[in-house]
């Protein structure tokens, strides 16, 4: 008998940790928008401009600690950052203001590994929030369409620490949150340095999810 009642006094107690340590998990997509800044110091500083590059993200998360107003997000996403150009193309033949316009692409594609500390406000069917913490990148794929940049583009760091921020809000649905998140993504380190040259970058991320 008393055997019986230790066992189920340990099955309680393993169900009750289970539910305070593991709020929810699930899958999260969206779209990253992604830029670099080139700043230039050989005598004065100068900054060359890029458009903003549209990229896909898509991970899976778990959050941690079941307590009122606060949780822990640990996430696991395929990135892709980048940037984009128009540029003209001239050769030696072809004096100053002619030339072919080209699309200077780059892409790299990212794993990213995030912890976010959450705090929200819970109401009865809509739950707003704000995340903010810690990220590291990890650059697992890399591609530009143009060869002349190769040179710096290749030595870019492949590790990448920073931080998110952002906001979001839970939607209750039957059997699952529905999520919805804007997230601001920085780096503490450069993307490229040297003597002549400092490159840095940021992005965006929109992002939906599904939290069971």
């Amino acid at each position: 008998m008393k055997k019986n009642y230790l066992v189920f006094i340990l099955m309680i107690s393993a169900h009750f940790t289970h539910a305070q340590l593991i709020r929810g998990y699930g899958l999260k997509l969206g779209a990253t928008i992604s830029n670099q800044y080139w700043e230039y110091s050989p005598s004065s500083r100068f900054e060359m401009e890029f458009e903003n590059r549209v990229g896909f993200n898509v991970g899976l998360f778990a959050e941690f600690f079941n307590i009122p107003t606060f949780s822990i997000v640990t996430e696991v996403n395929y990135v892709q950052k980048g940037m984009k150009k128009e540029v003209v193309i001239r050769t030696v033949f072809q004096p100053e203001g002619n030339g072919e316009y080209a699309t200077w692409d780059t892409r790299i594609d990212y794993l990213n590994l995030s912890s976010l500390g959450k705090i929200r406000l819970d109401f009865d069917i809509i739950r707003p929030y704000i995340v903010i913490g810690p990220k590291f990148d990890i650059n697992i794929k890399y591609k530009s369409t143009l060869g002349t940049a190769e040179s710096i583009e290749e030595s870019y760091n492949n590790n990448r620490v920073g931080y998110k921020m952002g906001i979001g809000t839970e939607i209750q649905l039957t059997s699952f949150n529905l999520l919805l998140e804007i997230l601001y993504d920085s780096d503490f380190n450069e993307l490229f340095k040297n003597q002549h040259l400092e490159i840095t970058s940021n992005s965006i991320e929109v992002r939906c999810g599904l939290m069971f």
